[in-house]
């Protein structure tokens, strides 16, 4: 989970920068229709990937929780 989180932060980062470009060529003079493509995919890839993040972070919130109160009962075998 944890790499598919990474790959859609990243994709989301390009697309941020890409779209940074498109705005900045718009300040120049540049097409307008170009960059409100390019900032729609930035925020529907931004919140996908901030959404993939916070169901990692809750996973490993739960996971931690579990190894937690497995160390503190001692026993042999965690409980999923």
């Amino acid at each position: 989970m944890g790499k598919v989180t990474i790959f859609c932060l990243s994709v989301s980062t390009v697309v941020l920068l890409i779209t940074f470009g498109q705005g900045m060529g718009v300040l120049h003079g540049g097409a307008v229709a170009p960059h409100l493509g390019w900032a729609l995919a930035t925020l529907v890839s931004v919140l996908a990937a901030n959404v993939l993040a916070m169901f990692h972070a809750a996973q490993s919130d739960r996971i931690i929780r579990a190894l937690r109160a497995h160390i503190e009962r001692g026993d042999s075998q965690p409980t999923p």
